[in-house]
Formats: structure tokens, C-alpha cells, sequence
């Protein structure tokens, strides 16, 4: 017996069977396999998640034509041509996919009045006419127009039937064309397309209807839908997405409910972040499908499969859909219906995996733009390092517990090496020590406790409180050294800063802190300390030298960061501090004005640097190759230490 029953028992869904109840939603643009580097992360993200158990595989958002239904500038397919260059491509990934038992689908989107300025698109169609602020005109749709977007629809279905498909994902929510119908945000029209949910939803409906009719019913049709748009009153709420849904369900074998809109992704919740509650969007899961007969998936940090089986059970929906947390452990369906739950690698919702809306970016970047925090191995496609057999085992003594050295330990060991890991404190878990008591590293916590977990199940010794010196690296008879010994918290002269607290030193225990404190440094680590003290109840001021915080974090993670921080916190930018006193701080602004800020506390969080020092030492006593990764190379995210100790371990 499964320890998740729900998450185990197959579904009906049409004229298939999902084998289980936990699908990959869209994720990485069909379009992805006509370029180089691109086809690498849609092929190994796509074949990774089949592996790993999902019941479907579903590739992500693919316009029905390439003039005004894509936002960027990727390579055209023909739908009308079954010899198109890009049929045997994709029937060769849908083979893969279909080979290790899951469903293969793909969604099929057209972005309406948010077409992007490309070569050889001039104008864009959606509900109305009017002029866009960038100068892009957008033409209120007629009904040829609505015919002949109808007719892409079905084309670009019937291609991908031919392609070996098991169906389509149809987008009616995230702020796409259909969804600028049903929304009266975006659809002020007087006729019959307009006004009324029934008129706003004709078009929508009547391509529904259009497509099912093409494809039969031995096709699967899904149908993408935002529960909430969560872009202010005058959008599309829940009543009227679940009126909808009634209304389309004849035409559709499962309904997937999601949120939001993708021109404001994070701030209405299309991407969670951190700062979120897992499983979001189950309240609006569970309306839609007390409302229809048909099975309705729901997505949204579900990160582990407790949550995600809790929710079947209750009612919140039948299937559970994952995107980047099967980027994090694509064999999380396998491991959690195994019993093997403890060993998933659970996403931190970090965005480091999604850069955020593509507009602007170069294509020919994108490939190198991709990382997981939690799984190294996510977007390498050195099939001969992925293939790779070490020739001998080697006895590897990895120096420092942290990220980087845990990752590089647990890799070594399951590469057959004979692997001593050594960490100078007592307990491993390297600066990740503060998320045991950070509200908002809760996942993070998780993740270092399975690096920890890992290491302990495996044949790797352990030393503790055990300093390494020069002396002990020219005595150690390892084959290999990793040196991963982390970085320390940067000491600026600022006059009197020893009347501050580095922000590492309010962790575990934060009651040294006064009612208000002042915290000198707006980059990642003053931020995310900053918002956790003021969620403890204290009034914080948050001071930055420069134009604004947390330049370093990940794009969409900053924008989650700024919009907790305008809550919680007091920003001051443009402020160079350059005295501190226990109970405040003096500062110039840009114009060399004296700005003195009181506090009962002064905390400082000016950046870490590398222990460059100490490794220059142990290098110089190694007799063996020595391989130095993470923050003792220089102050890196979990991403670069993780990479960095996977990679080191795997070269060995």
C-alpha cells in the first residue's frame, strides 16, 4: 500500500487513463526544440519528467501560429504542412515521453493583445481596438478574425494529433487571448461578445466547441483556466471562472486551474514565491470542481506530496499538477508513491529556474539563464559527464558541510568513492544554519536537512568539530580533495561598527534585537533578515548605499522581495553610512547631506566574502588535485554551491 493512496490511484480522464494523479504541468515552450541549447532543456526536462512517474507529460506554451499568437521571435512552425522540420523532432520526444508511460501533451496559446513587437508582426488582434502605451495597435476582433484563429487552433491540434499527441492543452487563462475575452477587464465591448459572461465567453466557447469537434474524443482536450486574475476589481474572480467552466466542460476532459495573469506573474500569483502558502490556488480548484462533471487539476506550490495528498482527499481536486517542483525532483511522483517520500528534493521556489517573462532576452542566453537550487543536475547536458564512470574508486576527503561540501560528498559517495567529509562546527548545514529559524526559509530548512539526511544514510564519514589544517591536508592520504569551506560575513570600517550585530549573529536566537532596529546593508541577506525581524514584530529601516535592494537576488524573486518588504519594512536607499552608534547611525545621502537615523538596534549585513585566505593554505600543503567550489571561491547562492560540489564530485 502506498503511503499516498490518492496520489497512487489511477483517473479516467476521456478517452485515456492517468496512471496516477500527479501530472507536469506546461513547462518550457514547445516551440524550445527548433534551437540549440533550448531543445536541451525542453528534451531533458520533458524525458526527466516521464522517468520520474508523472502520469502525463504536458510541453509548455506553443503558439497556434507564428504572426500574432507567439511573443517571441521563435522559429515558425507550419501547421499545415505535416512535413514541417519540426514533425520528426517532436514525434521523437513524444515517443521518449510515451516510452516510460506517461501521456504526452502539449499546450497550444494564443497571446492575443499582448503580441510582442517582432519581426513581422505589425499589429495585434484581441476584444478591443485601441493603441498600446509601447505604440503597438490592437484591433478589436471580428468574427472572420474569430474564425480564422479558430481554424490555427484546430490546424495546430490536428498537427500535433499526427505527431503522436495524446492532446492538447487549450490556454484560456494567464492574461492569453481567451482569457481577454472572458475577462471585462479587458473585454469592454457592446456587442454580442461583449457585456455578459455568456456574451464574453461566445468566442471562447464557440473555439472550444470547434476544436473538440475536429479532434474527436479519442483525443484529450485539457483546458488551462485562472481561477482568480487577481489584477483589481474590475477582473475575472471566481465566480465567473467556475460559470465558465460549467459552460465549457461538455467540450474539455479535464479543467487545470491556475491564477493570475503573465504580464504581472508574481504579484498576481501566477508564479508563487517563498512568501506565499503552498497549494494557493486549492480553494479555487475546489469551486471549480463542485461545479463540473469533469476531473480538475490544480497548480501552485505543491511542493511535497503530503500537501498534494491532503488536497485530493479533501475534495480540492483530482490531480495535482507540478511544474518546477519536478524540475527540483522529477522522480517525485515515484519516490512519494514508493514511500520514499523523505528523499525528494523539494522546490524552494526560488526562481532561479524561471528568469520571468522572456520579452527581452536574448534567445541565444536563455540556455545559460536555467539552474535548480536543489538539483544540480537539472540543466547539464554533458551527456558524457551524465555518462561518465569514475575508472577507480578514489578515497575523496571533502573539507566543510555545508551546500556545496554535502553535495559533493553525497555525489562522490553514490559514484562508489570512499568519501570523508569534514566540517569544523558541530552540526552540518554550512550558513543554511539560520533557516531553522527564519520564518520565510521554512522550504530552504528542508532542503538542508535532506543534504543532511543523504549523508548520514550513506557509507560517508563524518568529522565534526574537526578544523582542517594545512598540517592535516599534507598528512591525509585522499586521492582527491574538495575544499568547500564557505565564506564569512564582510567587515567594512565604518566607524563604530562594533556597536552593530552582523545579521548571521540574530540567528538562532533574535531577542538581542530592540523594537527598532536599523539595518545597515539592502542587499539579499539585510532584506530577507530584515523582513523576518519585522514579521517578529519589529519596527525595521532598512539603509542601502545604493539605488536599490537586493540587485543580486533572482529577478522574479526580487519583485516578490520588494512587494513583502513595502509591507513589512522601511526602505531608504542612496544612504552611505558612515558612523554607527548602539542606538543609531549616521549616513550622507547623494548630495552629502548628514542624515542621522535612531534605533534601538544597529544590525549590519554588508556581504560575504570568500575565505580565500584559508584555501590558499590547504591548496598549498595538498600533495593531491585539490578542487576548491562554493563561497570559499567567492560569496555564491545555494544554486553555485550546489553545482559547483555536484560537478567537482562527478570530474573525479
Amino acid at each position: 500500500m502506498s503511503k499516498f493512496p490518492h496520489l497512487a490511484a489511477p483517473l479516467q480522464v476521456g478517452a485515456k487513463t492517468y496512471k496516477n494523479r500527479i501530472v507536469a504541468a506546461p513547462i518550457y515552450c514547445g516551440t524550445f526544440i527548433n534551437i540549440p541549447g533550448l531543445d536541451g532543456v525542453l528534451k531533458k526536462g520533458m524525458t526527466d519528467r516521464a522517468k520520474g512517474g508523472a502520469a502525463t507529460v504536458t510541453l509548455g506554451e506553443t503558439a497556434v501560429d507564428f504572426v500574432g499568437a507567439s511573443r517571441e521571435p521563435f522559429p515558425p512552425i507550419d501547421y499545415t504542412d505535416l512535413n514541417d522540420p519540426t514533425m520528426p523532432k517532436l514525434k521523437a520526444l513524444v515517443s521518449e515521453i510515451q516510452a516510460q508511460g506517461a501521456l504526452a501533451l502539449i499546450e497550444l496559446s494564443h497571446c492575443g493583445e499582448s503580441v510582442e513587437p517582432i519581426p513581422g508582426v505589425e499589429f495585434g488582434l484581441g476584444p478591443m481596438s485601441y493603441t498600446r502605451e509601447d505604440g503597438m495597435q490592437i484591433y478589436g476582433m471580428n468574427e472572420a478574425q474569430m474564425h480564422e484563429v479558430t481554424q490555427h487552433f484546430i490546424t495546430a491540434a490536428l498537427w500535433m494529433k499526427e505527431a503522436g499527441m495524446d492532446g492538447i492543452m487549450i490556454h484560456a487563462g494567464h492574461g492569453w487571448l481567451l482569457h481577454q475575452f472572458l475577462s471585462p477587464r479587458t473585454n469592454r465591448r457592446e456587442d454580442e461578445y461583449g457585456g455578459s459572461l455568456e456574451n464574453r465567453a461566445r468566442f471562447p466557447l464557440a473555439l472550444l466547441s470547434a476544436v473538440r469537434e475536429a479532434v474527436g474524443r479519442d483525443f484529450i482536450i485539457e483546458m488551462r483556466v485562472s481561477g482568480e486574475e487577481c489584477m483589481g476589481e474590475n477582473g475575472m474572480h471566481l465566480d465567473e471562472t467556475v460559470a465558465f467552466c460549467k459552460l465549457a466542460q461538455k467540450y474539455v476532459d479535464l479543467i487545470h486551474v491556475s491564477v493570475g495573469v503573465y504580464r504581472n506573474p508574481i504579484l498576481s500569483g501566477e508564479f508563487s514565491s517563498m512568501f506565499q502558502p503552498h497549494g494557493l490556488n486549492m480553494d479555487a480548484s475546489a469551486a471549480v470542481k463542485k461545479a463540473v462533471d469533469v476531473p480538475v487539476a490544480v497548480v501552485g506550490g505543491i511542493t511535497s506530496p503530503e500537501l498534494a495528498e491532503e488536497m485530493i482527499a479533501t475534495g480540492k481536486c483530482d490531480l495535482v499538477a507540478l511544474a518546477r517542483p519536478l524540475t527540483a525532483d522529477p522522480e517525485f511522483p515515484r519516490k512519494a508513491i514508493e514511500g520514499r517520500e523523505d528523499d525528494i528534493s523539494q522546490c524552494i521556489r526560488c526562481f532561479k529556474c524561471f528568469m520571468g517573462p522572456l520579452e527581452g532576452v536574448d534567445i541565444s542566453d536563455m540556455p545559460k539563464l536555467f539552474g535548480c537550487s536543489v538539483n544540480p543536475s537539472a540543466f547539464c547536458y554533458d551527456k558524457e559527464l551524465l555518462a561518465s564512470v569514475p575508472e577507480k574508486s578514489k578515497k575523496v576527503l571533502v573539507v566543510g558541510g555545508g551546500v556545496a561540501g554535502m553535495t559533493a560528498a553525497i555525489t562522490a559517495c553514490d559514484r562508489a568513492h570512499q568519501v570523508t567529509l569534514a566540517e569544523r562546527s558541530g552540526k552540518l548545514g554550512g550558513l543554511l544554519f539560520f533557516t531553522d529559524t527564519d520564518y520565510y526559509k521554512k522550504d530552504m530548512k528542508k532542503f538542508k536537512d535532506l543534504l543532511v539526511r543523504r549523508v548520514e544514510k550513506r557509507n560517508i564519514e563524518v568529522l565534526l568539530n574537526q578544523e582542517i589544517t594545512p598540517e592535516y591536508i599534507a598528512a591525509s592520504d585522499a586521492d582527491a580533495i574538495i575544499l568547500a569551506i564557505g565564506s564569512s560575513p564582510l567587515v567594512l570600517p565604518i566607524q563604530g561598527i562594533e556597536n552593530a550585530i552582523q545579521a548571521l549573529e540574530l540567528y538562532p536566537d533574535n531577542s538581542k534585537a530592540g523594537k527598532r532596529v536599523i539595518m545597515v546593508g539592502g542587499g539579499l541577506v539585510g532584506c530577507e533578515v530584515g523582513i523576518d525581524l519585522a514579521r517578529d514584530g519589529r519596527e525595521v529601516t532598512i539603509v542601502e548605499m545604493g539605488d536599490r535592494v537586493a540587485p543580486e537576488s533572482y529577478p522574479m524573486h526580487r519583485i516578490a522581495l520588494v512587494d513583502e518588504m513595502e509591507r513589512l519594512v522601511k526602505v531608504r536607499t542612496g544612504l552611505k553610512c558612515t558612523s554607527i552608534r548602539r542606538n543609531g547611525i549616521t549616513c550622507l545621502d547623494k548630495d552629502g547631506k548628514e542624515v542621522i537615523l535612531e534605533g534601538d538596534t544597529v544590525v549590519h549585513a554588508l556581504g560575504m566574502r570568500a575565505n580565500s585566505k584559508a584555501v590558499d593554505a590547504l591548496q598549498a600543503a595538498a600533495k593531491v588535485p585539490c578542487t576548491v567550489v562554493g563561497d570559499c571561491v567567492r560569496a555564491a547562492k545555494i544554486y553555485e554551491a550546489g553545482v559547483e560540489g555536484w560537478t567537482a564530485a562527478m570530474k573525479l
